[in-house]
């Protein structure tokens, strides 16, 4: 052990590695920031940041390569490679260029992206703190160079009052999962934001507290009013999901400290808040979740899998015959799937429900997409992917030290994204689009870069 710590004179976390250390703070914050006005370089930042993160997986091998997280991530990979050859030269040669093309993408969604994130947020030399600055470098990018060029007070009032949506110039499809990740982190990072509340001091040092604690309160109000205007229902029911699993993650690991003013305070605050948002917003609410009726009664009543080819709902009942179409597919081939290829030409090639007759390939379900493409192989290892990072996640928060604080609720961040991201793939296809990753990434990068840091800490100490 004391020949590796001899071989690892640059472990320590509080000094940037040289010049790589340089690299990764420049490209974390291109790759956050740039994205939405441009792609290309938002993806070359990343190209950039493999080679950092390779060359500092090298330089700490006998660490980096012996963390299980690690080979979890390179088996995902290493399987969409096979998986995708096999497809395209053995499988299937006449759709080569497909399965070579859904080969790319899904290679680098998910594992790939998080981890060359994660090992380059370690080479800063302070992961926590640029972890943070990534964060809110997203924030500012995706409300710079969208948000704001698209905004119309107009239309946002109109999708306040009424029934049509507001999607910010970021798509349907995107909008709502944005908001919910920017929700999951003004909520889990809520503390840092207001400060301690004092229990001492003058009548200037209370108002100023009060002061940021109602700032923090606004700022949760105006994304709850946000999310409701996007009118999108999956993306309401996963942040309902992910605030819930937020909200108890945080009870238990923090239980000795609820009874504190400032936890009170801040509580009460958000309560306010979302139960005016509630009332507000209800009967809108109600409207989009019951405008379907009859097509929810029609999939509640389904007795098998077939029940869906007399599906005639255009929406909710198209979006059911999708998913059943996908998980008979995957059940033909329930371990290894089609091949990442476009699932299109399933569809063309066999008798579909005739509700989705002339509609597009993909299943408007990422976990089924990745079920009947990757099987439940490629599938598993994704899950057991982000189940290590919430792991994690619970490893930091079991840490009571006060230097684990920040870390603690970037831990909470990420228990709360990971379920608002599973819930969300219920309903979209866009996992692999890299406007998608440039989100999912900075959000799990945080608890991979803190598995890395903490096996250096480790070995750093001789444990």
């Amino acid at each position: 052990m004391n020949a590796l710590v001899e071989r690892l004179p640059l472990a320590l976390p509080k000094l940037p590695e040289g010049r790589l250390g340089y690299w990764a703070i420049g490209c974390i914050y291109v790759f956050a920031f740039i994205p939405p006005r441009s792609i290309a370089l938002g993806q070359l930042s990343q190209l950039v940041m493999l080679i950092v993160a390779i060359l500092f997986a090298v330089r700490y091998r006998d660490v980096i390569f012996r963390t299980p997280l690690f080979w979890l991530g390179a088996a995902f990979v290493l399987y969409v490679l096979l998986r995708g050859l096999f497809a395209a030269f053995v499988g299937q040669p006449e759709l080569a260029s497909e399965h070579l093309d859904g080969t790319s993408s899904w290679a680098r969604t998910i594992a790939l992206p998080v981890l060359i994130l994660g090992l380059a947020l370690v080479a800063t030399g302070n992961w926590v703190r640029h972890s943070i600055g990534a964060l809110i470098a997203l924030a500012l990018g995706i409300l710079v160079f969208q948000v704001l060029p698209a905004w119309s007070w107009s239309e946002f009032e109109t999708a306040l009052t009424g029934a049509r949506r507001y999607i910010f110039g970021l798509g349907h499809a995107r909008s709502g999962f944005i908001i919910g990740a920017a929700i999951i982190a003004v909520l889990a990072l809520g503390p840092a934001m207001v400060g301690k509340y004092p229990r001492g001091g003058g009548v200037a040092k209370r108002a100023l507290a009060v002061l940021r604690y109602a700032l923090w309160a606004c700022l949760v109000g105006a994304l709850l009013l946000a999310l409701f205007v996007t009118k999108t229902r999956t993306a309401w029911l996963a942040v309902l999901a992910a605030v819930l699993v937020l909200v108890l993650a945080a009870a238990w690991f923090y239980r000795d400290r609820l009874l504190r003013p400032g936890t009170l305070v801040g509580l009460l605050l958000a309560a306010v808040v979302v139960g005016g948002v509630a009332v507000f917003a209800w009967d809108e609410v109600e409207r989009r979740m019951t405008d379907r009726t009859d097509a929810m009664q029609q999939i509640l009543a389904m007795d098998s899998l077939d029940d869906a080819w007399v599906m005639e709902d255009r929406n909710l009942g198209a979006r059911m015959a999708y998913k059943v179409f996908a998980i008979q597919l995957w059940m033909e081939r329930p371990l290894i799937g089609w091949g990442p290829a476009d699932p299109y030409y399933l569809m063309r090639e066999r008798p579909l429900p005739p509700v989705l007759e002339g509609r597009s390939g993909h299943f408007h379900d990422a976990h089924v997409e990745t079920l009947s493409r990757l099987g439940l192989v490629g599938w598993g290892l994704m899950m057991a992917f982000l189940g290590a990072l919430v792991l994690e996640a619970c490893r930091r928060l079991a840490m009571r030290e006060e230097e684990q604080r920040l870390p603690r609720m970037l831990a909470l961040t990420t228990i709360g994204f990971t379920a608002l991201l599973l819930v969300w793939m219920l309903g979209t296809h866009q996992l692999v689009r890299f406007q998608t990753v440039h989100v999912f990434a900075p959000f799990l990068a945080l608890m991979c870069a803190s598995v890395f840091q903490r096996r250096l800490d480790a070995v750093r100490r001789g444990g």
